[in-house]
């Protein structure tokens, strides 16, 4: 079995221009993300589990949230609301002081007991991953579990190899966090190059040691530069969100619409019809992408590249706009999306790779390659 490697946002125009020629037996092709973020492309990739399997699409499900304490807190701190920074500021205290996790977020104290967080990053810990068959008989190392540093995940690598190990599953996340932090560009490509330089080695090292053994890359998306922030104005056009009308749960570049007085599903698809900066979901969309369950919403909106939402529920920053830029993902994918597509790479590896992939095609050559066909 290979050693098996998945770079969270590792972007293939990244790879293409700057490491074509990273070994003399490379192969890089690009591959087209599914819609949703890591908490569900992990899974789609690797286990061919989609958002109808798992009954989770974004972070947030639209159920009644089970804890008392709080549905207590939300109920009381309502008020807040009519204070956009105070209302930040103390979500953010909740999040970080008491609970210690994400359990406010940003959603809006009056809709915060309408929605759970039931997401389950794949790579989080053993007895998530180590329930699926694609991993047996690999040692997985996963900067995720534990949130290691960097340099802690490859020097677990390294151990690793230095052990005989040929069997190596690895999970790096170093991309996704650099990206989210700079804009697309020269500065990027820089920030991105000692970690390149580093992996490399190691790299080199296992084929070294295991020169008949060929080893598998593969990014869930790439990272593409925000360009612009969206409010679609929705209370000018459908009155205030109340939990009898109409509800849209705002995750960055996703919006997911419950709608309550179905009177409103017409007009609201009708409107976003009309906008340029996104993607309603057909039916048929729904069906490829297995997000048919109305609970993930009675309609999604799906921004194009470059653009997010100005209200995000995912978390808000106080912070002053950082001066080199942010990037994010989860747009809709578009193969002239060229920044968030996703790179398939395969070093001293037999088989021929195709041009273009999309998840499930993608998936097939990872159960191949991986040896679990």
């Amino acid at each position: 079995m290979p050693l098996s490697i998945f770079i969270d946002a590792l972007p293939y125009n990244e790879m293409k221009l700057n490491y074509s020629n990273w070994f003399d037996n490379i192969q890089i092709s690009e591959m087209l993300p599914n819609i949703a973020y890591s908490s569900s492309l992990h899974w789609q990739l690797y286990c061919n589990k989609y958002p109808d399997d798992r009954g989770v699409f974004v972070d947030w499900v639209k159920e009644k949230e089970p804890k008392k304490s709080v549905r207590f807190l939300s109920t009381i701190l309502r008020p807040l609301e009519c204070f956009d920074k105070l209302s930040v500021i103390s979500k953010k205290v909740l999040d970080r002081k008491i609970y210690r996790k994400n359990t406010f977020a940003n959603i809006p104290y009056r809709f915060r007991n309408e929605f759970t967080e039931k997401s389950k990053y794949l790579f989080w810990n053993k007895k998530i991953y180590g329930q699926e068959p694609i991993f047996d008989g690999y040692t997985v190392i996963s900067q995720d579990e534990g949130h290691l540093s960097f340099d802690e995940t490859v020097s677990k690598l390294n151990a690793s190899i230095e052990d005989g190990n040929k069997n190596i599953f690895l999970v790096l996340s170093f991309a996704d966090a650099l990206g989210h932090l700079c804009r697309r560009g020269e500065k990027y490509s820089a920030r991105l190059k000692p970690y390149m330089a580093e992996l490399k080695t190691l790299l080199d090292k296992y084929l070294t040691i295991n020169p008949k053994e060929s080893i598998l890359i593969v990014s869930d998306h790439g990272m593409s530069t925000v360009n612009k922030k969206i409010d679609l104005q929705l209370g000018k056009h459908f009155g205030k969100q109340t939990k009898k009308t109409y509800i849209a749960y705002s995750d960055s570049a996703i919006m997911c619409f419950f709608i309550e007085d179905k009177k409103l599903i017409e007009p609201i698809k009708e409107y976003l019809l009309t906008r340029e900066e996104g993607h309603l979901l057909t039916e048929d969309d729904r069906a490829f992408y297995k997000v048919t369950d109305r609970k993930f919403g009675d309609l999604i909106y799906i921004l194009k590249e470059g653009n997010v939402f100005a209200n995000n529920w995912f978390g808000k920053s106080l912070k002053k706009p950082n001066p080199d830029g942010s990037g994010m993902h989860g747009f809709w994918p578009e193969w002239t999306s060229y920044d968030q597509n996703a790179t398939v790479i395969l070093i001293n590896g037999e088989e021929k790779l195709e041009e273009k992939y999309i998840y499930p095609s993608a998936h097939q050559l990872i159960k191949r390659v991986m040896g679990k066909e």
